[in-house]
């Protein structure tokens, strides 16, 4: 089938992103044997607007969304992250285009509400809601006439394409990516770790703690040569649901240390990771696995493979189109539970 695919492929930061969902997302459907057309909708945006910005382009992002529908015709309108995109435009292509799917894929998480009003404001437009968080809260997108659904962060093999577990040649022992800004006590939670960890091993805090972030082909390089690696969330108590940074971890094949989501273990059980409960804890196996090499290279590579077998993003892709064109489920999905009907 044709799909369009209206996303935030952020053209403007040339390869920095290259392992956002987005793209991972177009991959797995062209290997699924569709055509994909990517619309990058805040570009789009930037482009019909005379000042560059996307404050006064909504207007003409909305008539060449409508003209890339009229000419591609697509069977599924897919809607990754694109707030700009009103319902009002989505109404308007619908009643163009009756015979088309619309859905939404959204990976942040659904407990931050001030976030999260622009996906129940187009509900009445859409087939299909995907998220990243199960349980209530996605229970609670579904409604008119709109159905809500769980998906795993997806693993992309050209994206997470390396085998940590495999290496001899390491740069750190331990590594952690993501965020601390605005956040007290996971910066409190970070210095802790950076110091305690740091006299046993090793380590490498990017992003946090003042370190720069690394982004694009220098932070896959980064954990491909990293042993073992954090996997946190703002919050760890939401059922099913982890920052992106657990696929890219698992998939790479670093041993990885996550909190207990709840559901999580649908996905990943013991012998896929380590899970620990509080900062000492994390100490004490970071110090085990450190002085374990067999261990750690073991769960390392189960955990690999169960990422690419469980949330490959070519499987991850059938069910999405399963679930919006409600054909016959091709596999037995470890959150197939996760589908809620509109009320």
């Amino acid at each position: 089938m044709r799909i369009l695919h209206v996303a935030n492929f952020n053209l403007r930061k040339y390869g920095a992103d290259l392992y956002a969902t987005d793209r991972k997302l177009s991959n797995g459907l062209i290997r699924c044997g569709h055509l994909v057309y990517d619309f990058s909708y805040r570009d789009v945006c930037r482009n019909e607007s005379p000042l560059r910005t996307t404050r006064f382009g909504r207007g003409g992002l909305a008539k060449k969304l409508k003209l890339a529908c009229r000419r591609f015709r697509p069977q599924l309108l897919l809607l990754g992250h694109s707030e700009l995109i009103d319902a009002e435009t989505l109404a308007e292509v619908r009643r163009e285009h009756p015979q088309m799917k619309l859905a939404l894929w959204y990976v942040d998480a659904l407990f931050h509400r001030d976030k999260t009003s622009h996906l129940f404001a187009r509900r009445p437009h859409l087939d299909v809601i995907f998220a990243t968080t199960g349980g209530e809260l996605l229970a609670e997108l579904a409604g008119d006439g709109c159905r809500a659904a769980y998906f795993p962060n997806p693993v992309d093999p050209s994206v997470e394409c390396l085998r940590a577990d495999e290496s001899d040649d390491y740069d750190h022992d331990f590594i952690f990516c993501g965020r601390d800004a605005n956040d007290p006590e996971r910066q409190h939670f970070m210095e802790s770790l950076a110091l305690r960890a740091g006299k046993m091993m090793r380590c490498s805090f990017r992003g946090c703690l003042g370190n720069a972030p690394l982004t694009g082909a220098d932070y896959l390089a980064a954990l491909g040569r990293s042993r073992m690696a954090l996997n946190i969330s703002r919050r760890n108590d939401v059922f099913l649901y982890s920052s992106d940074r657990l696929a890219q971890l698992l998939g790479n094949g670093l041993l990885t240390f996550s909190p207990r989501v709840p559901g999580l273990d649908r996905l990943f059980g013991e012998e896929h990771l380590v899970h620990f409960d509080n900062l000492d804890d994390l100490l004490d196996k970071l110090a085990h696995f450190h002085r374990h090499e067999d261990q750690r290279r073991a769960i390392a590579r189960a955990g690999r493979l169960q990422a690419h077998r469980v949330c490959g993003v070519e499987r991850v892709c059938r069910f999405m189109l399963e679930t919006v064109f409600a054909f016959p489920a091709s596999d037995s999905y470890q959150w197939a539970d996760q589908v809620y009907p509109s009320p």
